[in-house]
């Protein structure tokens, strides 16, 4: 489905309770340089160290609803840098792996491991930094119980998308769940004739789900690119029901991918 507006009233006391999406509101007023100090990382909060679109504010408290997490679980995150979500999965007691290159030419979303190990600590927070490609992060087979990928895909070519499904798919346990959001540019087709911009493209999610071998658990056609039934002329005619991120004018595509469960013989 597409985000909704308004904001539900549960994900704002998410946000408020996280600081999420920027950092608390008295973030800006405190020198950076204190920020992941002792106490300093407390009073910012753990999504103060990536800035990014302010979608998430929809994006971060659907992922972690979504996911439900519970103590004992593995945790795989796709490209999740220095934000926020992966200590608060790890606070509710997931054992949380991320797996990222840190490959940010534009120097947006600057990846320290020193800094990164510097959160771990001040958050009491059981994650694993796997500065890489997935390639070779070494995951095990059938290992996780979930996945999740806040707006990555989308800024990806198509082989390294197909490269990110095919581990996800061997390293999540049978029955295991991939959350994903996806930003959906109003600037681009199908909107208009324009194949991609500086952030990406958007990418044909009926295409997606078929090339991961996974099969579509929560997710509304007629909101999801690629999709016959998706209409763009009447998604841009409704534009006031859903939540828009407006840094980057987005739409977010939210899904649930599952992996089948053998059956018995």
């Amino acid at each position: 489905m597409l985000a909704r507006a308004p904001l539900p009233a549960r994900y704002e006391a998410w946000n408020r309770r996280w600081g999420a999406p920027f950092g608390r509101p008295w973030t800006a007023h405190l020198p950076r340089c204190l920020w992941s100090r002792p106490g300093g990382a407390a009073l910012v909060g753990p999504f103060a160290f990536q800035i990014n679109n302010d979608s998430r504010a929809f994006e971060y408290p659907w992922a972690y609803e979504t996911l439900a997490p519970r103590p004992g679980q593995r945790v795989l995150e796709i490209g999740g840098s220095l934000a926020g979500l992966q200590f608060t999965l790890a606070r509710a007691g997931c054992a949380v792996v991320n797996v990222d290159p840190g490959q940010d030419p534009d120097g947006v979303w600057p990846l320290s491991e020193r800094l990164f190990g510097r959160l771990r600590r001040r958050f009491g927070a059981t994650v694993e930094l796997r500065k890489c490609l997935i390639e070779a992060a070494g995951l095990e087979d059938a290992s996780f119980d979930h996945a999740i990928c806040i707006s990555v895909i989308e800024h990806l070519d198509r082989p390294a998308i197909m490269s990110v499904l095919a581990h996800v798919r061997r390293a999540l346990r049978p029955g295991g769940t991939f959350v994903m959001t996806l930003d959906l540019f109003p600037d681009l087709v199908p909107f208009t004739m324009t194949p991609r911009n500086r952030w990406g493209e958007n990418v044909s999610v009926q295409w997606l789900v078929e090339a991961s071998g996974l099969t579509l658990r929560d997710g509304d056609p007629h909101e999801l690119c690629g999709y016959a039934e998706f209409d763009p002329v009447k998604i841009l005619a409704d534009r006031d029901r859903y939540f828009w991120g407006t840094r980057t004018p987005t739409l977010t595509q939210l899904l649930v991918l599952q992996k089948p469960t053998p059956r018995a013989a």
